[in-house]
């Protein structure tokens, strides 16, 4: 066991928890650990920063309500590092899609509207009594327009 001394305490690593208090005798209960694989490094007066050789993790060890506690330190590189995965997978995701409406394009509309049959029977009734009117109001339109020429013609 690696041990440092603190003034009238020592800090003792044992597997990945903190210990403080008057040195402690070796056990039997305690797992084996290397010991360089912490390194401890005080942080103001009450707590430390324990950095992990081999995960490359930092923890903030602070006392409360008389026993250690060790949290993660929120790593903004890993942060960062996992956005920009995120956001590279989410990039050729958009591009692949993107290719597939160019695709869509190139083919041509006239491709799709194959693909679809052309217009529903409904759709088709509809367009055909939109037109059967507009054919109508437009001969009724121009007769009037007839008539009222011969009329005015009449007059003179």
């Amino acid at each position: 066991m690696r041990t440092k001394a603190l003034g009238w305490m020592t800090v003792a690593v044992i597997g990945s928890g903190l210990v403080v208090g008057p040195a402690m005798a070796d056990s039997k209960d305690r797992p084996t650990v290397d010991p360089d694989r912490y390194v401890l490094s005080p942080v103001g007066e009450d707590g430390f920063l324990r950095l992990d050789r081999q995960s490359g993790r930092v923890a903030e060890c602070r006392k409360a309500n008389a026993h250690w506690r060790c949290l993660a330190v929120p790593d903004a590189q890993l942060a960062m590092e996992l956005e920009i995965e995120r956001l590279t997978l989410q990039v050729a995701e958009l591009r692949e899609k993107n290719a597939a409406l160019r695709a869509r394009l190139k083919d041509g509309p006239e491709k799709d509207r194959e693909g679809r049959g052309g217009l529903s029977p409904e759709d088709e009734e509809e367009l055909n009594k939109a037109l059967d009117f507009t054919e109508t109001a437009m001969r009724r339109f121009f007769g009037l327009m007839k008539t009222l020429r011969e009329e005015y013609e009449g007059l003179q």
